[in-house]
């Protein structure tokens, strides 16, 4: 294809992490403090030592306010910065890959960006990802992780709590903010030949540092570990808060990410017969793509947020978000066909762009009635997403079937693809979300607490001419939710909840389906949960058994996409760390999963759930090692379990462990820190097939990586 259009590489992104890598050359630069870096201060960075104290971090809940883990009634998992950095997240299966209840749809370099299933029940791209507890779009699957502080995963129904969106969870991002003076850099490798460099620098400046700036600039490029495939990804952010008074506080991110993905291959669509078996595994660096085909996304994220603590009991704060993806693409659209590896490749060529907007005011504070405290949260939302397609008009989105037939075991040299699709993108359709809302935390006495909420969801899907196959789709729904939670003591919450959850906009049929570009509406989805969190010194261990019940979309016989009765989801949730001895910890997850159609036809009622997994375990330890001061390892793995692919259950995906490790070795060159940071994920290379989606597509494993990171921090 012709990259002419893509040869401006914005150097300066490249010449300012060479340059902040240099710097380590001048010891001076940190003169004025290096009495207080000796030896003794080498920090140990650790993989499971966050999670003994996840319980008391700070969690977003959206309509609950801010409150800690411990005293959220729903299932929450945190991830730090350092858990992020030891084990070099770069994707989100990276992000996610000791999460029991998480599986991942989709590779980083796949032709259709990543994304989640948590509890077996998928996330949406564009109401299932937040930063900063605000809406943005996420059609590429990979935001950049060099931004973030900390990534929390809400799991189940979160309707109340966030307004409509899928039932599996909400995954929110937490931007870095600046905490001090400092400058941070990193090179790194990762297999097959990709090279990254990334500068953290932070400032605090003004009377009593009032004003703080933190600015991360990355670049990577590079081979990626598929055969044939590359990626070359720009991202800068920037954070900004004032203190404008001793009660007002101001916040400003913004976010930009570039992100080329070429030769980049898809899942496969399921085609076999009902009585095929599925083919052999492949190698993970096995690429189905066809040559010149590719994936170029560019998201840009501004987020602007206004705090107003009015007194000791009541706060205020108003938040806008503007966030946009511009996509153009030209996808493998490949069809499995026999049980001998033989795949049918279609060809799709597309721009699309989504704009999405959301303003939000939220009021909450402390009311005493008697001897009983309420604490409340009233707020109004209001979120438009705009999307822009090309597929009619002069230069209409292009679909080339039949392109040619491949083999997974024996390659088939099919021509290269030349791209000359024309930017020529209309307003496709607009789809908006209102919403009020008002919870109240219930202080009943020293050791019980109730919850109540409310929110109204009032959402609009409006076509344009342009885009007449859509009717207009208009509905209001009330989600409620109810919790009520037990302390004994200050460590130990037992809770119980319910919520009810409609999903955030009504969805398009695929051009995979006989009923292509179809609209289907939005489900709605209840949840039960009952759950223990507790910790003590050097420990802690959280449970939960939950129920959810979700309206059932299902791939008919004669392949039409369709919603029909309900999908229940049922399981139980375990996770604990401990503090073995100084110097050796361990953390677990396990997740049990039961699922089944009902009120459905007789083909599918009483079959598992398609895409769901029985059963998924983790397992991870983590040795510092005394007698080298600065170094730890660790290592660990991750079952899982058995995985139905399709609702009539005719194919079931074998289990499989994937084991991987790592270490981090810090030391001092000149007073000035320097770790250095290896990680190999699939330590082993196991292959294997893994779920693609709920429909029954499926994709290749990820084959063994090894990454190497150097981080000097000034």
């Amino acid at each position: 294809m012709d990259n002419s259009r893509l040869a401006f590489k914005k150097s300066q992104l490249t010449l300012a992490c060479s340059a902040a890598l240099m710097l380590s050359s001048f010891s001076s630069f940190a003169a004025d403090d290096s009495d207080e870096k000796t030896e003794d201060s080498l920090e140990v960075i650790s993989v499971v030592g966050h999670k003994i104290n996840e319980l008391n971090t700070e969690n977003n809940g959206g309509a609950l306010g801010n409150r800690s883990v411990l005293d959220t009634p729903f299932s929450v998992d945190v991830i730090s910065l350092e858990d992020m950095e030891i084990r070099q997240v770069n994707t989100l299966d990276s992000l996610f890959s000791r999460e029991a209840s998480v599986s991942v749809d989709g590779s980083a370099y796949s032709a259709f960006g990543n994304t989640l299933r948590v509890r077996g029940l998928s996330l949406d791209y564009t109401q299932s990802f937040k930063v900063n507890g605000l809406s943005v779009n996420s059609f590429s699957g990979e935001l950049p992780y060099e931004a973030f502080e900390q990534v929390t995963l809400l799991k189940g129904s979160t309707g109340f709590m966030y307004g409509m969106a899928a039932p599996g969870g909400i995954v929110n991002y937490e931007t870095k903010r600046a905490t001090g003076d400092f400058v941070s850099a990193n090179i790194g490798f990762r297999s097959d030949t990709l090279l990254s460099g990334h500068v953290d620098a932070s400032t605090r400046f003004g009377e009593n540092d009032d004003y703080g700036v933190r600015i991360n600039l990355v670049k990577e490029q590079g081979d990626t570990y598929i055969d044939g495939g590359s990626i070359d990804r720009e991202t800068a952010s920037l954070a900004f808060d004032a203190n404008l008074t001793d009660s007002l506080v101001w916040t400003v991110d913004l976010i930009y990410n570039d992100r080329l993905v070429e030769d980049s291959w898809t899942y496969l669509y399921n085609s076999l017969d009902s009585t095929d078996s599925l083919p052999d595994t492949v190698s993970g660096t096995r690429n189905l793509a066809v040559d010149g085909t590719f994936d170029k996304y560019k998201n840009i994220i501004a987020l602007t947020s206004l705090n107003w603590t009015i007194n000791d009991n009541w706060v205020a704060h108003i938040d806008y978000d503007y966030s946009k993806n511009e996509t153009r693409w030209v996808k493998n659209l490949d069809y499995l066909l026999n049980s001998e590896g033989d795949f049918e490749a279609n060809l799709y060529e597309q721009y699309f762009d989504v704009a999405y907007t959301q303003l939000q005011g939220i009021l909450s504070g402390d009311v005493q009635t008697g001897s009983i405290t309420h604490n409340i949260v009233i707020g109004a939302s209001h979120q438009k997403a705009t999307t822009y397609r090309n597929d009619g008009g002069e230069y209409g989105r292009l679909v080339t079937y039949d392109y040619g037939i491949d083999n997974l075991f024996n390659d088939v040299d099919l021509p290269t693809y030349s791209a000359d699709l024309q930017k020529d993108v209309r307003v496709a359709w607009i789809d908006t979300q209102d919403s009020v809302f008002v919870s109240d935390f219930i202080q009943l006495s020293d050791e019980w607490e109730a919850l109540v909420g409310v929110r109204s969801n009032g959402i609009e899907h409006t076509p344009s001419e342009y885009f007449s196959s859509h009717d207009h789709y208009d509905d209001t729904a009330i989600t409620p939710t109810f919790a009520l939670m037990f302390k004994p003591n200050a460590d130990t919450t037992y809770y119980a909840s319910y919520v009810e959850s409609i999903e955030g906009q009504t969805s398009t049929v695929g051009d995979s389906y006989e009923n292509a570009d179809e609209l289907l509406a939005p489900l709605e989805s209840l949840q039960y949960e009952l759950g223990m969190k507790t910790s003590g010194d050097g420990w802690s261990l959280t449970s939960a058994l939950f129920r959810i019940e979700r309206g059932a979309t299902l791939v008919t016989e004669d392949n039409y996409l369709v919603q029909e009765g309900i999908s229940i989801y049922q399981g139980l949730e375990f996770s604990a760390a401990v503090d073995i001895t100084e110097n050796l910890a361990l953390y677990g997850e396990a997740m049990l999963l039961d699922t089944e159609y009902d009120k459905t036809s007789d083909s599918t009622v009483g079959n598992r759930v398609a895409g769901t997994p029985k059963s998924q375990f983790s397992l991870q330890t983590n040795y510092n090692v005394a007698t080298v001061p600065g170094l730890t390892v660790n290592l660990g793995a991750k079952y899982h379990g058995r995985t139905t692919l399709d609702a009539n259950n005719y194919w079931e995906l074998p289990s499989y462990t994937i084991v991987y490790g790592g270490g981090s070795y810090t030391t001092k060159v000149n007073d000035i820190p320097i770790t250095l940071i290896g990680t190999v994920d699939n330590l082993f290379d196991k292959e294997y097939w893994a779920a693609a989606d709920s429909s029954g597509g499926i994709r290749i494993g990820e084959p063994r990586t090894v990454a190497l990171k150097v981080k000097v921090d000034f």
